[in-house]
């Protein structure tokens, strides 16, 4: 996801991912348990809507014999259609990953 990323990978480290070189998503690093979870904020720079930092993204692997489950959870988003905006691209992105296992 994105064309360039800073990510300090550990518990108050930041992020930030240039998703297309026009929109960038940034925040920090709350928890990190690999290889089972991830817990990150987020939020796009020059946003009033979600501005970085302000929503939470949770992500969670589970191995199934072969197979691994990913949960992508995302919470605090101001409004229905910013939840619907950012599902349908969290859909897309993870479409995207199970084309590629």
């Amino acid at each position: 996801m994105g064309t360039e990323a800073t990510i300090d990978a550990r518990p108050g480290g930041a992020f930030r991912l240039d998703v297309d070189g026009e929109h960038i998503a940034s925040g920090t690093i709350e928890a990190v348990d690999p290889p089972h979870r991830v817990v990150l904020t987020w939020g796009w720079e020059g946003s009033e809507d979600v501005p970085p930092g302000s929503t939470t993204v949770e992500i969670t692997l589970e191995a199934r014999g072969r197979e691994t489950l990913l949960r992508l959870r995302h919470t605090g988003l101001p409004t229905e259609a910013q939840r619907d905006a950012h599902a349908a691209g969290w859909a897309g992105y993870l479409a995207q990953l199970a084309l590629k296992a």
